[in-house]
């Protein structure tokens, strides 16, 4: 049985440092969620769609952060949803300058709805599936099991840098009679933000990802004003042979706590003629202070006298 991209391609992850690389959640200083919904190859039956929430935060009694995550992504008769719990360490080196290590590791669930698999020599007519093959169900069947993922992250004033490895380790999803391997993913990263002036800053992001088949790049360029509105531009393979998709995003800020961004990219593959573009939206929430910040400290204002 051949299955999709295990994987999930989301634009969002050239903004979103600690999507792909665990070693970079914390790293804000606040308390951060972020929820999204992509939809990949619109109009084309039985394309990628995904959802992803994640939760971050820094602890500081442990100088990194700890991070939970829920993914899920259909294609097709194959859903693939995986749930994550993930912890950083990082040591500041210099002035405005750190390291950090981290990991991810949690379940992997894969499930394929046999109903809506096909075969040669299957019967499909007046409601009836049957693949006429003793390795297919034409019901729901599934596997379970474990994926971990390891990262480095380091920060330099307005340069950050990163590589993960993305099911480093992991096991095979046993679903009877199948046994369907977890591939490993291999991410590198670098963003540096320039201050253009007081009102605009600029963010150059790249990207490279790469299995054991194919290494794939991808560049944005991003202009931010009074920290409000953004609006960048983006490519997904920079190498001719693995070129994707060109696009553009823009974001809103919405008030103090919440971000409002919204993807489009166009695909330049040779097969677009069958589909319609990618769509991806992303809400974020930042806390923007510390935790346990503004809570009183442990005086007694009224003391007792005995």
């Amino acid at each position: 049985m051949l299955h999709g991209q295990q994987v999930e391609q989301y634009s969002f992850a050239m903004l979103h440092d600690g999507l792909r690389n665990p070693a970079a959640v914390g790293t804000s200083e606040s308390l951060q969620a972020v929820g999204l919904v992509r939809q990949q190859w619109a109009g084309f039956s039985g394309s990628p769609s995904s959802q992803y929430f994640s939760l971050d935060m820094p602890v500081g009694i442990m100088s990194g952060g700890v991070s939970t995550g829920f993914q899920q992504t259909n294609i097709g008769a194959h859903k693939i949803q995986r749930i994550q719990l993930g912890i950083s360490y990082q040591k500041v080196v210099g002035d405005d300058a750190f390291v950090a290590i981290g990991t991810r590791g949690g379940l992997l669930r894969i499930e394929y709805d046999g109903s809506k698999l096909r075969t040669p020599g299957g019967d499909y007519g007046n409601g009836q599936v049957n693949h006429h093959d003793v390795l297919l169900s034409s019901v729901p069947f599934s596997g379970n099991t474990y994926t971990v993922d390891f990262g480095l992250y380091s920060r330099y004033r307005n340069l950050g840098i990163g590589v993960s490895v993305l099911n480093a380790l992991a096991g095979k999803a046993k679903i009877d009679p199948l046994s369907i391997p977890i591939e490993r993913h291999y991410f590198a990263q670098a963003n540096y933000k320039l201050e253009v002036s007081s009102a605009i800053s600029l963010q150059l992001r790249l990207q490279a990802y790469a299995n054991n088949k194919i290494v794939q790049s991808q560049a944005m360029v991003m202009g931010v004003w009074n920290g409000v509105y953004s609006l960048g531009i983006s490519l997904r393979g920079i190498e001719k042979k693995t070129r994707e998709s060109v696009g553009g995003i823009a974001g809103i800020r919405l008030n103090e706590h919440f971000q409002l961004f919204y993807s489009y990219e166009y695909n330049i593959l040779p097969l677009r003629t069958v589909f319609d573009a990618n769509h991806e939206v992303a809400v974020v929430y930042t806390l923007n202070k510390k935790l346990g910040e503004g809570r009183l400290p442990k005086v007694i204002y009224n003391p007792r006298y005995f």
